[in-house]
């Protein structure tokens, strides 16, 4: 087999071997169960057969009628109070320790305590409301009593006021009947246990609802309740292993349609296993947390902060893979989740307008204008959505609005997602990248003394590459900065290069033209591990691998077939390694990197030379297929062309001589 062919059914193999593992995981973190056959929508038209029910089952209330239940129970709730048998003494003994009064006086108080403590003298009897009943336990027995039977204990204090004007007296008077808020507090909360959930029964064989009959709020509530007993049941009972099976080849194909989309859009990405493993990794890790809360409890669904993948896969590579990747995500907790058009239609909408907000973002502070934005997509959704279906929006529950909100929250956590990421997969996010675009880093600060011509020509490179790409579109922060390190690897022979010899020595003189070539050629690879030796990421190192592609040292080549015409050539002296470029920004630095350093050569800097320089260097590299793994179109290497042309005349630009008179 041919040696190409043979290493891509490699790569087809690992990547179909990649996404069956995947697939497993997912399909076994999610609940296995049947789901429920039907959608409906509340407002809406039951769009399939009459529905007649094959089990009996009970209509459960809604949230709203279990909540009106309780707060009823709640402010009805009995009061209980019990009586205190010791404070008739207790005042006694008060009274007698004083033992200030005539005997008549004093019976006419004991008289008047027995009076009051047998009908009962009650404290705390604010808590009850005008009319309402209380109850006082006796002996363990609740006796039921209206509270004006009972006397305050001011009231009390007034009647004892008419026998004696004793202050001290009067003040020992104390209550009887005490509120017992334990007792209170448990009859209450087994009152609220012993609330019924149901509210009716459909029997087996009643019809639930005809075809295109509108699903008011009764019917709604009727057609959850028969969900819930269907998915509870497992009416169906379908073999476990049936449902695996189903659901395990439809999400292999989501994931398989994924890569197809990636394999064909992104050339670069498919054979590289780290982005493809981070690619599959964002989506194993969203689904498995969309699990989890599915099987804890499905309500909370919308609190899971989807929208971290789009910003993820954004960061890493490009809008257009992470709309892709967002939507074969969400496809596959689609599979799993309640509502599951209503489900996809919001993250999808959410997803586009996170994916908007933060296009232009390089700041992590603007994740909090992203956060807020998602935030007002849903809350925008989700009452557009009740408003359709002729839900007040004083009805619109709450809690979603809360879970909403939660969600825009955890999407902050993208941000250390995404440096936990880079941390994983060896990768360099937009946001990471700014740091090495300083030029005053240890690699470049080295570069700028020991070959100062090449750090100028980088500089250069970096200025002009960053401007173009911006103008075709792609990643200005990575061009820059694989731009200004591309030729990092001349510090090892600073002096073989022109731009580095201003001595007048050229060492070049003293060796064969393929002596050379290799000392030219050998700067990619001592550059690659100089950048290791630094830790510099791989999306840097791709632009020093690159920059030159499989070209050819064409000055030595040329002067060696020149001086030896009759002699075979063996070609892959002079030639680089490779690889070529596979992205629009490797491929702009390596025209920005071919013209710039070739326009130091020219000696006439005029508008037509160079437009032939630059004509003839992108066109030359061309013709050599350099290009031909890159996603930059002919469109772009005319944009390229015209503004080179321009940024190289507007540098090299001839100024006037200015004549300097003498002053008189």
């Amino acid at each position: 087999m041919n040696p190409i062919k043979k290493n891509r059914a490699i790569m087809i193999s690992k990547r179909a071997f990649q996404v069956l593992v995947v697939a497993i995981i997912i399909v076994l973190a999610f609940p296995n169960k049947s789901g429920f056959k039907y959608e409906f929508a509340l407002g809406g038209e039951w769009k399939h057969e009459t529905l007649i029910s094959p089990i009996d089952f009970p209509i459960l209330k809604t949230e709203k009628e279990i909540s009106e239940d309780k707060k009823h129970i709640i402010n009805s709730k009995q009061l209980y109070y019990k009586k205190d048998y010791k404070a008739e003494d207790s005042v006694l003994a008060q009274i007698n320790e004083r033992n200030n009064f005539s005997n008549e006086e004093n019976n006419k108080i004991k008289q008047y305590l027995n009076k009051i403590y047998s009908i009962g003298v009650i404290k705390n009897q604010e808590l009850a409301q005008k009319g309402q009943l209380i109850y006082i336990l006796e002996d363990n027995v609740a006796k039921e009593y209206e509270q004006e039977q009972l006397l305050t204990l001011e009231q009390a204090k007034q009647g004892l006021l008419k026998i004696t004007k004793n202050k001290e007296i009067i003040n020992c008077l104390q209550a009887n009947i005490i509120y017992d808020s334990h007792t209170t507090e448990n009859i209450l909360q087994t009152k609220l246990q012993e609330i019924t959930h149901n509210k009716g029964l459909i029997s087996e064989g009643e019809q639930i609802i005809a075809k295109g009959e509108k699903i008011t709020p009764e019917k709604n509530q009727i057609l959850l309740s028969f969900k819930q007993a269907y998915e509870g049941n497992n009416i169906e009972k379908t073999n476990e292993l049936t449902i695996l099976l189903g659901r395990f080849i439809l999400v292999c194909i989501t994931l398989l349609a994924m890569m197809l989309f990636i394999n064909h859009n992104r050339a670069d990405i498919f054979p590289n296993d780290r982005k493809v493993l981070l690619i599959l990794f964002v989506v194993l890790f969203i689904c498995c947390i969309m699990a989890f809360i599915i099987n804890i409890n499905p309500k909370y669904i919308y609190a899971v902060p989807v929208c971290i993948v789009p910003i993820v896969i954004k960061t890493f590579f490009d809008t257009k893979t992470s709309l892709y990747v967002f939507l074969v995500s969400i496809i596959i907790i689609g599979f799993a989740v309640p509502n599951s058009f209503e489900y996809v239609f919001y993250q999808l909408i959410a997803g586009i307008m996170t994916i908007v907000s933060a296009e232009s973002s390089r700041k992590r502070s603007n994740f909090l204008l992203t956060s807020l934005i998602l935030f007002i997509t849903y809350a925008l959704i989700y009452i557009a959505n009740n408003l359709m279906q002729n839900i007040e929006i004083t009805s619109i529950e709450t809690d979603v609005i809360l879970m909403f909100a939660l969600n825009s929250i955890l999407l902050l956590f993208s941000i250390p997602f995404i440096t936990i990421l880079e941390k994983l997969f060896g990768m360099i996010s937009d946001y990471s990248i700014i740091e090495y675009t300083n030029t005053n880093s240890k690699i470049l600060r080295e570069l700028s003394v020991k070959a100062p011509g090449t750090f100028q020509h980088c500089i250069q490179v970096a200025n002009i590459s960053e401007d173009l790409i911006l103008e075709i579109g792609g990643n200005a922060m990575l061009v820059r900065a694989g731009a200004l390190h591309h030729d990092i690897g001349k510090l090892a022979l600073p002096i073989f290069f022109i731009e580095n010899q201003n001595t007048g020595f050229n060492p070049h003189n003293e060796l064969s033209y393929e002596e050379s070539a290799q000392s030219i050629i050998s700067h990619v690879t001592n550059g690659v591990k100089l950048a290791y030796k630094h830790k510099l990421p791989e999306s840097i190192i791709d632009f020093i691998r690159t920059h030159h592609g499989t070209s050819k040292t064409k000055y030595f080549y040329n002067r060696y077939v020149a001086e030896n015409p009759d002699k075979p050539i063996d070609s892959t002296i002079f030639t680089y390694r490779g690889p070529r470029p596979f992205s629009r920004e490797t491929a702009v630095v390596m025209m920005v990197d071919a013209v710039e350093a070739a326009s130091r050569s020219l000696k006439n800097h005029s508008e037509s030379e160079i437009s032939k320089l630059v004509d003839n260097i992108i066109n030359s590299q061309i013709a050599d297929d350099q290009f031909s793994n890159s996603d930059i179109t002919f469109k772009d290497v005319d944009k390229i062309k015209d503004l080179l042309k321009k940024k190289l005349q507007s540098i090299y630009h001839v100024r006037i001589e200015y004549e300097i008179t003498k002053k008189q």
